[in-house]
């Protein structure tokens, strides 16, 4: 367990000194380094210790096929160009990002002395007192070796440990005559079982992407889906369209975000969402009942539907032989028969799969020496945003007693996703307003993350205007909101300092 947050003052005057360590080499942790970056006399020492073995986080482990959701060029580290000529609108692929991610070392190793270390364990990141005040005590050792530990200190520790993520496992069935994955496998088993159906289980994201590799691979198979109450996508191709109608059409997302926040109150989540899947989703005649944030084309959307020989709005339990066959048992209690050597996909998703509930972990210590970027205690529901926002606010002194709000992302995520959604994005929008409030305009137009860059600037800033103009109420609304949502599910949400 990471015992973050507790006062220790045993440290050695002989254990190495930084003025900066990070924990955690994916998105939200290399915005952190790179926004620190900023404030650090050139050539300070800083390390980086991660427990993959390059950086890049989950763009490590992620299926191959996965693309991004949002047009590159809005997928980054500060705002670090991508190093190609691509179109603005290109999905980059699983390892363009990570090559991406690992890139920005170089920019960043040229204003301090980075150190890495990377295949490493961190067993704690802890504030304590020393002789010389406040400092972060830092424990890791090599993955699975406990015993070869090392201990640094340092002025200051991020520790991005991001959301709650693991690989999915293949599902178990009593069937001995299917053949069950996860999405790591699925190209090399559709080489090695040519021409079997498939059963994508989960209509997420992730089994979309599924559903368009197998199509690709073979658009002739047999391809069934098993969605749940079905996933709702915000709709890309309304959203951020391409060519002169970056000028003339759609609309800001941070617009898209207030509309949403102002939707919620606290109590009316399924209206809500029934609001997205009207106004903003690609397939706004359903009846899908979960959101998560995810974009669609339109186009993505129709090659989907016309290459899928069934849809099934329900859960598997079980796939079982019988005398006709594998048969699927679903939780409604339906069956359904499919083809013996059928390949299911277990695209259920990876964040928040542990039974379990991370521990606990302030985003700030009592003395601001660790800054926190986790879920229990979230800035934002994007860690990536975290990172260069809370990274900035932190040592421009501006992250406390400002109103920005924390919330417990996990804890309500598991207690009902649709509240978390309203709330997520009231307090996504509201920190965003008081953000812009904080911060100079040439550091937040310096924020690649923003999916508003992807329109001129002219409508930027008209957009942040009219942010300016109701911002005062909008901020109001918000916090009503994440109040109820905290009275109403016993979860964390609150004032920052």
């Amino acid at each position: 367990m990471l015992d973050q947050g507790q006062i220790r003052t045993d440290a050695s005057s002989e254990t190495e000194t930084y003025e900066l360590v990070v924990v955690g080499a994916g998105i939200a942790g290399l915005n952190a380094l790179s926004a620190a970056s900023e404030y650090l006399p050139k050539g300070a020492r800083v390390l980086l210790v991660d427990q993959k073995d390059a950086p890049g986080g989950m763009w490590n482990t992620a299926y191959d096929y996965v693309r991004l959701h949002q047009p590159h060029p809005m997928f980054t580290v500060g705002d670090m160009e991508w190093n190609w000529r691509k179109p603005r609108n290109y999905l980059a692929a699983r390892d363009e990002v990570q090559n991406h991610l690992s890139s920005s070392l170089t920019p960043i190793g040229a204003k301090v002395a980075l150190e890495t270390e990377f295949m490493q364990t961190v067993a704690r990141c802890v504030e304590i007192e020393t002789g010389q005040g406040p400092m972060a005590e830092i424990a890791f050792h090599p993955n699975g070796e406990p015993g070869t530990s090392k201990t640094v200190l340092t002025k200051r520790a991020i520790h991005a440990s991001g959301l709650n993520y693991a690989l999915a496992q293949p599902l178990a069935f009593s069937s001995k005559s299917v053949v069950s994955i996860i999405p790591q496998d699925l190209r090399m088993t559709l080489n090695m079982h040519p021409g079997a159906a498939v059963v994508v289980v989960g209509g997420g994201k992730t089994g979309m992407d599924s559903v368009l590799a197998t199509l690709a691979a073979d658009p002739t198979r047999r391809i069934s889906l098993i969605q749940g109450r079905g996933t709702n996508f915000l709709n890309r191709t309304k959203y951020l369209p391409t060519g002169m109608k970056r000028w003339t059409s759609g609309e800001l997302v941070s617009r898209l975000f207030r509309d949403l926040a102002l939707n919620f109150d606290g109590d009316n989540e399924d209206n809500t969402l029934a609001h997205v899947r009207k106004n903003h989703s690609t397939d706004a005649g359903t009846d899908n009942g979960v959101f998560l944030y995810g974009l669609q084309s339109e186009e993505e959307l129709a090659k989907i539907m016309a290459g899928l020989t069934e849809t099934f709005a329900d859960y598997l339990v079980d796939v079982a032989d019988t005398p006709e066959g594998p048969q699927m048992t679903m939780r409604s209690g339906a069956n359904s028969v499919v083809p013996e050597g059928s390949i299911f996909v277990n695209c259920t998703g990876s964040f928040f799969r542990d039974e379990a509930v991370q521990d606990p972990m302030p985003i700030l210590s009592p003395n601001n020496c660790v800054l926190g970027i986790n879920p229990r205690d979230g800035f934002h529901f994007l860690t990536s945003v975290v990172g260069f926002f809370a990274t900035h606010l932190l040592y421009r002194d501006q992250l406390c007693g400002r109103g920005f709000y924390t919330l417990d992302h996990e804890a309500l995520f598991r207690k009902n996703r649709n509240a978390w959604v309203g709330a997520s994005a009231a307090q996504a929008y509201m920190n965003q307003v008081i953000a812009v409030q904080t911060l100079p305009f040439m550091l937040l137009d310096r924020c690649g993350l923003d999916l508003d860059r992807w329109y001129p600037l002219p409508r930027r800033m008209a957009g942040l205007m009219r942010m300016k103009a109701s911002a005062t109420r909008d901020i109001a609304h918000c916090r009503r909101t994440l109040d109820r949502v905290a009275g109403r599910f016993g979860v964390h949400a609150g004032p920052l300092g």
